[in-house]
């Protein structure tokens, strides 16, 4: 009887998950005249062009280009830097790693509209806000390295330090050992941190929002997906085109990396 509740519950949570999508993708395909008569209904005919004018004259190519970028260097900045962290406080016995960890958990706990108000003011003095681009990726390689860095030293913990032994008394440096033993086996961990921090850079909107309050170039598609809603109407079939066109990404980076996201969400799960 439970395992019958358990598959209904999440079923239901399946549906509640993909309806929204499955409406999107529906509306993409309507003008405004069908979506006012009847949101509900399926669309009369596939409206092609709702995706031709929002990648076109919604500038969504341009936007999808900025991000794209913000992204990229978002990323390789963090998984870098996190690697070196994370193998440092997991492996290579730093006084007090330990309690640096926690410190990371503390601060991944604390929700980032607290950060907001002292990060803005740091980036505002810093003169970042008129650098294209900056205002929004130090803070974002800022907000993803404590949760990418625990998650990467969860996963260094399961080595056997015997490997790194091994490596140590045939001579390798750290970073030898590091390259040629660790980075082989971080397939699954890292492709885990890249699908969590991506759509987190892809989606986030706050932040995109307040430091590209006074500028027109280097918008992310969080802030260009605004530009449909006009003050006395908004396209609806072009917006949610463009909203589609954002979602993708996301959906094709989980279906390449899945195998690897689930291998790293249970990396850590056992020791030995």
């Amino acid at each position: 009887m439970s395992v019958w509740v358990i598959r209904v519950f999440l079923i239901i949570m399946a549906v509640i998950s993909i309806f929204p999508l499955v409406f999107a993708i529906l509306t993409s395909f309507k003008n405004n005249q069908e979506f006012y008569a009847n949101i509900w209904a399926l669309p009369e005919k596939l409206r092609v062009e709702n995706y031709a004018n929002a990648f076109v004259a919604g500038k969504v190519g341009e936007y999808a280009l900025n991000s794209i970028f913000i992204a990229v260097v978002s990323l390789s900045v963090t998984i870098v830097f996190a690697v070196l962290a994370a193998y440092a406080l997991a492996r290579l016995k730093i006084k007090g790693a330990e309690l640096i960890l926690v410190m990371l958990i503390l601060i991944q706990v604390l929700p980032t509209e607290s950060l907001i108000i002292p990060e803005y003011m740091i980036v505002s003095r810093l003169g970042l806000l008129n650098v294209k681009y900056a205002a929004m990726i130090l803070p974002y390689i800022g907000w993803m390295l404590p949760g990418t860095i625990i998650i990467l030293s969860n996963f260094f913990k399961t080595i056997p330090m015997e490997l790194i032994e091994s490596a140590r008394i045939d001579g390798a440096t750290e970073m030898t050992t590091m390259r040629k033993i660790i980075v082989p086996l971080m397939k699954a961990p890292v492709a885990t941190c890249l699908v969590f921090d991506f759509c987190f850079v892809w989606g986030e909107l706050m932040w995109a929002q307040l430091t590209t309050l006074s500028r027109t170039d280097g918008l992310p598609l969080s802030i260009g997906l605004l530009n449909f809603k006009g003050m006395y109407s908004t396209e609806w079939g072009q917006m949610t085109a463009a909203i589609c066109m954002v979602i993708v990404p996301m959906y094709i980076l989980f279906i390449f990396t899945q195998k690897y996201f689930i291998a790293g969400l249970t990396a850590g799960g056992v020791k030995g």
